[in-house]
C-alpha cells in the first residue's frame, strides 16, 4: 500500500485530502504510517458522528507533529484512503491544549471537492450557519480526550493557503 503521508500536496492547482474518517462515522480513524493502514482511534461521544469527511493534507506538517487536518464538505459517502482533489474554502484557527498542558495551533482546513468531481458541491466560502455547526462539532468531539480547544476565528482561502504552504515547508525539512 502507498504511503499516503508522502503523496504530493497539490495537483493541477488543487489540494489533495486523504480521508481517514468518512462522513457518518461514529469513531475516529487515523492513518498509521508504520503499518500503512487506517486504524481505530476512539469512539466519538455518544450520539455524534462525523458531519463530513475528515482527513489530512499529505506532505504537510503542523505544530502537533501530524499532517495538517482537513474537513471536506460534501454529501457523498467515501471510505478511509480515498483521496479527494479539493478547492480550499478557508480554515478554522484552533488553539489546542493537550492532556499534558502543552498549547499549540491545530487549525482545521475546510475544503469542497473540485467541481469536476462533484458539480453541486462547490462554494466560494463557508456560510455562517455552517461555520457555527462545524465549531460545535469540534468542541463536542474532544469530550473525554483530555484536550481542550479554543477558536481563534476563521480565515479565508488566501491566508489558509499560506498556512498550508508553511506546513509543506515543515514537512520538506523533515523528509
Amino acid at each position: 500500500m502507498r504511503d499516503f503521508l508522502k503523496l504530493p500536496t497539490t495537483t493541477g492547482g488543487l489540494i489533495r485530502v486523504v480521508v481517514e474518517t468518512p462522513r457518518g462515522a461514529e469513531a475516529k480513524l487515523a492513518y498509521d504510517p508504520a503499518s500503512r493502514v487506517f486504524s481505530y482511534v476512539r469512539p466519538l461521544p455518544v450520539g455524534m458522528s462525523y458531519p463530513y469527511d475528515w482527513g489530512f493534507i499529505p506532505s504537510t506538517l503542523g505544530e502537533d507533529g501530524d499532517p495538517l487536518d482537513g474537513l471536506v464538505i460534501h454529501q457523498a459517502a467515501t471510505a478511509p484512503g480515498v483521496v479527494i482533489k479539493c478547492q480550499l474554502l478557508g480554515a478554522l484557527r484552533v488553539k489546542q491544549k493537550d492532556q499534558d498542558g502543552q498549547a499549540l495551533r491545530n487549525d482545521r482546513f475546510i475544503f469542497c471537492p473540485h467541481k469536476e468531481d462533484a458539480e453541486d458541491e462547490t462554494a466560494d466560502q463557508v456560510p455562517e450557519h455552517l461555520r457555527r455547526e462545524i465549531e460545535q462539532f469540534f468542541l463536542s468531539s474532544v469530550l473525554g480526550t483530555g484536550k481542550t480547544i479554543k477558536f481563534k476565528g476563521w480565515q479565508g482561502a488566501a491566508n489558509a493557503l499560506k498556512a498550508i504552504r508553511k506546513g509543506m515547508k515543515a514537512f520538506a525539512r523533515t523528509n
